[in-house]
């Protein structure tokens, strides 16, 4: 089944935001200032062009998306705001929101993958191809982080709203709320996260001077 022209817009999203940041970061070691519109759109339109290249008749960004299955929306919205805040000085998701992004990838991969992959009898992955369970739980989620005033709450919603204009090509929620790079990166950012804490502690703590 070939997929939707929004199907096919959203698949390269992800990509050309990741492609921003590395020509932004090319453009950085040659000492110039990569900040402001102009750079934005300028790069974001050199990033486009490359992942519309035909690779076998293909676009290179549909050859991504065959390779990576889907881009999940808490992975476009992390890269989103790691973008909005380079460029402009602007953080889409704070500090907290994104810590709770990374707890929620950490969560819902470990959910997830496993038992998708058969280790065990049920497949969690069926939930996501109808409205049930996993939308209540998500959605409770959601409505609990918007009262804490949490930002990742209209990351959850915005999943939804992709599911329902049925944007991945599977049809399934569940890849609307978590891919692997997001998984693997949640876990990496967490990790170092606590392995940052633990060596403040560590430097912190007085030494005994005996």
């Amino acid at each position: 089944m070939s997929a939707s022209l929004p199907t096919i817009v959203v698949s390269f999203v992800a990509p050309a935001l990741v492609l921003v940041m590395l020509f932004r970061m090319l453009a950085r070691s040659l000492h110039k200032q990569v900040q402001g519109w102009g750079w934005c759109l300028g790069l974001m339109v050199v990033a486009l062009v490359v992942l519309a290249l035909p690779v076998q008749g293909l676009p290179l960004a549909r050859w991504l998306a065959g390779f990576v299955d889907h881009w999940s929306v808490p992975l476009m919205a992390l890269l989103a705001t790691t973008v909005t805040q380079k460029f402009f000085g602007v953080e889409l998701l704070r500090c907290a929101d994104r810590q709770a992004a990374w707890v929620f990838g950490a969560v819902a991969g470990a959910a997830l993958y496993p038992l998708a992959l058969g280790l065990g009898s049920f497949d969690p992955y069926s939930l996501g191809w109808h409205f049930g369970p996993l939308f209540a739980v998500v959605g409770m989620i959601a409505v609990i982080l918007q009262w804490r005033q949490n930002r990742f709450g209209v990351v959850l919603l915005l999943a939804v709203v992709a599911w329902v204009l049925r944007l991945p090509e599977s049809g399934n929620y569940w890849d609307c709320l978590v891919d692997p790079i997001y998984f693997f990166g949640s876990f990496a950012a967490l990790g170092s996260k606590l392995w940052r804490r633990r060596r403040s502690q560590t430097e912190q703590r007085p030494r005994d001077p005996g």
